[in-house]
């Protein structure tokens, strides 16, 4: 199980994107990140295209399989429900992407390894 953003465990670097610029502005060991938006199919390619490492916030099984097919390398998720759901699918359908359900606290480390989820990421490394 993966685990980002707990104490004293190494992890990636993830960085906010709010346009193109903000890509190029990045270092390489970090991971680019954004929430699936109308536009955001646009940096998804641009990521895809130029082997940038990104990771993105979806809302919908729509978008876990859109950016699962743009080689998205995280697909972060808020819902304890739509998270046990991408998991069953991304299990079903060998996704290349991981699921990381965001968490506020250590007691949902354990939930989330119950259901089988890739891994979790902590809401305060996404800020």
């Amino acid at each position: 199980m993966i685990i980002i953003g707990y104490k004293d465990l190494p992890c990636e670097k993830f960085v906010k994107i709010q346009n193109l610029e903000d890509i190029k502005n990045t270092n390489p060991n970090e991971i680019v990140w954004f929430e699936s938006k109308e536009y955001s199919t646009k940096f998804a390619l641009h990521c895809k295209e130029n082997s940038i490492p990104y990771a993105v916030k979806i809302i919908n099984i729509k978008d876990l399989v859109i950016y699962s097919n743009l080689c998205a390398k995280y697909i972060l998720i808020s819902e304890k429900y739509l998270a046990e759901q991408s998991q069953k699918i991304a299990n079903e359908y060998f996704f290349d992407s991981k699921i990381l359900y965001i968490i506020n606290d250590e007691g949902s480390i354990e939930n989330a390894a119950i259901l089988g989820i890739d891994g979790v990421i902590f809401n305060k490394h996404l800020n």
